[in-house]
C-alpha cells in the first residue's frame, strides 16, 4: 500500500507542477492543448494510483467510511475525478490546477491517520442509515471542492478581467461559461448535502436525541451554514438573478464550512 501511496504522491506533484508551468509568450492553439492534456494524464494517474491505494486500505480492514479522515481522502478522490471529467467535457483544463493539491493532501491524510479510531458520541456507523449519512456527507465534500475551485478560479479570472491583465487562452473556457459550470457544480452539491443533514437528523434521533449531540453542536452549526449557502446560491439565482461574484463567494464560504466540520471532527479525534 506504501508503495502505491508513494507513486500517487508522486503524480500528484507531477501534475501540480505541469498545471503550474508558466505558457510561453506566443503559444498556439494545438501546443496549449498538448501542454494541458499532458497535465491532465499526470492528473489521472495520479486519481488511478489514487482508487488502488483506498482498494489496498479496503483489503487492510480501513473502509472508507471507517473514520473522518479515510473519507477525507476519499472526497479528494471524488472531487479530483469529478474535475478530470468536467475538464474533458467543458474543456476547464484549469479545474485540474485547483484539485490536484486537494488531492495530494486528502491522500496524506487518509493514510497518515487511516487507521487512528474516530471517538464519537455517537453509535459507530454499522447501520445502514449511518453509513448513508457518511457516504453522502463524503461526496458532498467532493461536490464543494469541485465547486469551491470553480469559484476560485472565477474570482481570479474576473478579477485578472477588471484589472486588464487577463490573457486569453487557447481553447480556454469564457468567463460566462465558468460561471455556468460553477452554478451546475452547486446545483449537484447542494441536493447531497440536503439529504446528508436528513439522514444526520434521523441517525442523531435514532441514537437518543439532540442529547446525543453533545459536542458536535459546532458541525452541526457549520453544516447548516455551508448548506445555506449552497441553497442561497441557487434561490438568489431563480429569484433574483443574483449570479457571478456574490455566487462565487458564497461557494468559498460554504466550503469553508465543510473545512472547519473536518477541522473540528479531526481535533475531537
Amino acid at each position: 500500500m506504501l508503495v502505491l501511496f508513494i507513486l500517487a504522491a508522486l503524480a500528484y506533484g507531477a501534475a501540480t507542477f505541469a498545471y503550474a508551468l508558466d505558457p510561453p509568450e506566443v503559444e498556439s492553439r494545438g501546443a496549449a492543448e498538448h501542454r494541458r492534456a499532458r497535465a491532465g494524464i499526470w492528473l489521472a494517474i495520479a486519481a488511478l494510483l489514487h482508487v488502488a491505494t483506498v482498494g489496498a486500505q479496503c483489503v487492510a480492514g480501513e473502509h472508507p467510511f471507517g473514520s473522518v479522515f479515510l473519507a477525507t481522502s476519499f472526497g479528494a478522490l471524488i472531487a479530483v475525478i469529478g474535475a478530470l471529467v468536467v475538464s474533458r467535457v467543458r474543456r476547464a483544463t484549469t479545474l485540474g490546477a485547483v484539485v490536484a493539491p486537494v488531492g495530494l493532501l486528502g491522500l496524506c491524510v487518509g493514510v497518515m491517520f487511516g487507521a487512528a479510531s474516530v471517538h464519537d458520541p455517537l453509535p459507530a456507523p454499522t447501520s445502514t442509515l449511518a453509513k448513508a449519512h457518511i457516504g453522502l456527507a463524503t461526496v458532498g465534500l467532493g461536490g464543494f471542492v469541485l465547486a469551491a475551485g470553480i469559484a476560485a478560479l472565477y474570482l481570479e479570472m474576473e478579477r485578472r478581467l477588471r484589472t486588464k491583465r487577463w490573457k486569453p487562452q487557447p481553447g480556454g473556457m469564457s468567463l460566462t461559461g465558468l460561471e455556468r459550470l460553477h452554478y451546475h457544480a452547486v446545483m449537484l452539491a447542494t441536493p447531497v448535502l440536503t439529504l446528508t443533514i436528513v439522514t444526520g437528523v434521523l441517525w442523531t434521533v435514532k441514537s437518543g436525541g439532540v442529547a446525543a449531540i453533545g459536542p458536535r453542536w459546532i458541525e452541526v452549526v457549520m453544516s447548516i451554514a455551508a448548506w445555506l449557502c449552497g441553497a442561497a446560491i441557487l434561490v438568489m439565482r431563480a429569484a433574483f438573478g443574483v449570479r457571478g461574484r456574490r455566487a462565487a463567494v458564497l461557494t468559498l464560504a460554504a466550503f469553508a464550512c465543510t473545512v472547519l466540520v473536518l477541522v473540528w471532527y479531526g481535533v475531537r479525534a
